[in-house]
C-alpha cells in the first residue's frame, strides 16, 4: 500500500488545491519580508497626525462584531447540537462531528496559532505605536521575531483570524460558495478596519487569513474526505477477474469474506 493513501497529511499535500494554497501563502511571505516598506505605506494611507479612522463608528463596530460573531456562532451552534441530540432531528446538519470540527479550528487556528504562537515570539509592535506613526516603539517587519511589543501585539491579527473564522462555516456549508464569500467579505472588512485604526499591519492579516485557511481547510479534509485503505493482508481474496487495486480504493464496500 503506498504511503499516500494511508497518511492523511500526505494525502492531504498530493491535493492541487492544497498546493495552490499553501503557494500563495508562501508568496505572500516572501513578499511581506522581502518588502517590508509595503506595511508602512499602506498604513501611512489612515494617518494624518494620527489614525484617524480609529474612532469612527463603523470601525469600532466591525472591532466589536468580531467578539460577537465567534461567542454568538459557537454558542448557536452548541445550542442547535443539544436540540438535534434531543430531538433527533438534523438541524442545519450540526451534529457531533461538526461541532468538534468547528472547536478545533477555532482552539487550533486562532486560539494556538496566532494568539499562542505569533503573538507570543514575535513581539511586533502595531502601527499606531512605532515612531513613524507618533509612538516610541520600533518598527520589525513580519516574522522577525523582536522585544518590541510584550502582550497583544500586532503579528498576526487575532481579529482577522476570529472573523476568518467564518471560513470554517462555509467548509460545511451546503451552499458553500455563498458562504464562502460572505466569510472572506467578513474578514477582508475587519482586517481594513483594524488597518484604518492603526491596529494591525497588512501582513498582520493577511498571514491570519492563510492560517485559518489551511486550518479550516486541513482539518475539514482529515475529519470529511481522508479515507485510508485498509492493509492489502485485510482484504478477501480477489474475486476472478477483478483486480486487487479496485478492491483497495473500495475497501469500504467490500463485504467481509466468508
Amino acid at each position: 500500500m503506498s504511503l499516500q493513501l494511508s497518511h492523511p497529511l500526505l494525502s492531504y499535500l498530493r491535493l492541487r488545491r492544497t498546493r495552490a494554497i499553501l503557494g500563495c501563502f508562501a508568496a505572500v511571505s516572501l513578499m511581506v519580508v522581502a518588502f517590508p516598506a509595503v506595511d508602512l505605506q499602506v498604513s501611512r494611507l489612515f494617518f494624518d497626525g494620527r489614525f484617524y479612522m480609529a474612532d469612527q463608528g463603523w470601525s469600532r463596530l466591525l472591532h466589536a462584531s468580531v467578539t460577537w460573531f465567534v461567542a454568538g456562532s459557537v454558542g448557536l451552534a452548541a445550542a442547535v447540537y443539544g436540540f438535534n441530540r434531543l430531538s433527533g432531528r438534523k438541524l442545519w446538519g450540526i451534529d457531533g462531528k461538526r461541532l468538534v470540527y468547528l472547536l478545533l479550528v477555532l482552539a487550533f487556528g486562532a486560539g494556538f496559532v496566532v494568539n499562542g504562537m505569533f503573538k507570543s515570539e514575535f513581539g511586533r509592535a502595531r502601527p499606531r505605536d512605532i515612531a513613524e506613526f507618533g509612538g516610541t516603539a520600533h518598527f520589525t517587519p513580519a516574522y522577525v521575531p523582536s522585544s518590541n511589543c510584550n502582550r497583544n501585539c500586532s503579528f498576526s491579527s487575532g481579529d482577522g483570524a476570529g472573523a476568518f473564522f467564518a471560513l470554517a462555516f462555509a467548509a460545511t456549508a451546503n451552499r458553500r460558495r455563498a458562504v464562502r464569500t460572505a466569510a472572506v467579505s467578513f474578514g477582508v472588512l475587519v482586517s481594513a478596519a483594524r488597518i484604518a485604526s492603526g491596529a494591525h499591519f497588512l501582513s498582520d492579516t493577511a498571514v491570519s487569513f492563510f492560517v485559518m485557511l489551511i486550518v479550516s481547510d486541513a482539518l475539514h479534509y482529515r475529519m470529511y474526505r481522508f479515507a485510508p485503505a485498509p492493509p492489502v493482508g485485510l482484504l478477501p481474496p480477489e474475486p476472478a477477474g477483478i483486480p486487487a487495486a479496485v478492491l483497495v480504493r473500495a475497501a469500504g464496500k467490500v463485504p467481509a469474506h466468508p
